[in-house]
């Protein structure tokens, strides 16, 4: 992309890279909003799974057609690029085919596990993944490498995990102490009033993850707050919306949160205002909490 001008440059990563990692965090298990909504509904992953490929396949399918009206006009010539080589079709089914076998292996023991010894999903993931890794490892003959690779990859990462100590910390003191003040009483009200147009509800969780995230509130902190808000309404609206909103509409700030981790980074490595970036893609958080929303509205 060196002969484009910037400001292409800038509006192609910015909707490319965070639209992308957004979407496919929908259905990760090993991501935390992911993990939080299970426990705190109280609904199965699996259950959610199904949903969450439907809401991460539609939100892509409408970006990809959305992003090629948008850029199938500007001319692109690859500089200085070597020639490629020779594809092999069937050598990259057979690597796409074992990559879809340890997912799937992978989600089946997180949820084998989880259900056998009555562990929630983040425990889960967290007990399974290492031992996992390693035996995996071993089947693809990888394992010294592995072992190189991740001893300095857990070193570097745990190292620089101490934003996140603090951060989960104080929302557990936060969340904790919430539940013993009036003011909790007074957050819930207009989701109270509201309950009995739940698609009002739906549309309330989107708009306060969006407003909060511009503000610089983390959406782990935001669902903190809305758990305990939204849980005596649990008897009344399908748990399964609620969280299918509250995944989709936390994730959705991955591209428009100002001062996020993936939109610091890529302002940092494009050198443009994350403010920039947020207006750019707010029509997109805005599709993907729609679609979020609509699907949890089905459900009801």
């Amino acid at each position: 992309m060196t002969n484009l001008k910037k400001k292409i440059q800038d509006s192609f990563i910015s909707r490319s890279t965070l639209r992308a990692f957004a979407v496919a965090l929908a259905w990760n298990p090993m991501e935390v909003m992911v993990a939080i909504t299970v426990d705190a509904t109280g609904v199965s992953y699996l259950t959610f799974l199904p949903w969450l490929f439907l809401c991460s396949f539609i939100v892509f399918t409408i970006d990809l057609l959305w992003g090629r009206k948008k850029f199938n006009q500007i001319p692109y010539e690859p500089i200085g690029m070597s020639r490629p080589r020779d594809l092999q079709p069937k050598k990259i089914a057979v690597k796409i085919a074992q990559l879809i076998m340890a997912l799937s292996i992978f989600l089946l023991t997180v949820v084998s596990i989880g259900n056998y010894f009555q562990l929630n999903l983040l425990l889960s993931v967290t007990l399974v993944i290492l031992p996992f890794s390693f035996t995996w490892a071993f089947i693809m003959r990888r394992i010294r490498s592995f072992v190189a690779i991740g001893w300095n990859s857990w070193k570097l990462r745990t190292n620089s995990m101490q934003n996140f100590v603090v951060l989960f910390l104080s929302l557990a003191f936060f969340s904790s102490s919430l539940n013993e003040t009036p003011f909790l009483g007074i957050i819930q009200q207009p989701f109270i009033v509201a309950a009995e147009t739940p698609f009002l509800i739906l549309l309330l969780v989107q708009a306060t993850y969006l407003v909060m995230s511009m503000i610089g509130v983390h959406p782990i902190a935001t669902i903190g707050v809305l758990m305990e808000v939204l849980q005596p309404l649990y008897e009344i609206i399908n748990p399964l919306s609620i969280g299918m909103v509250l995944i989709t509409g936390a994730l959705a700030t991955a591209t428009v949160g100002a001062y996020g981790v993936t939109v610091t980074i890529t302002s940092m490595n494009t050198n443009q205002n994350p403010y920039r970036i947020t207006i750019r893609n707010i029509p997109f958080a805005i599709l993907y909490g729609g679609v979020g929303t609509l699907i949890g509205f089905f459900l009801l």
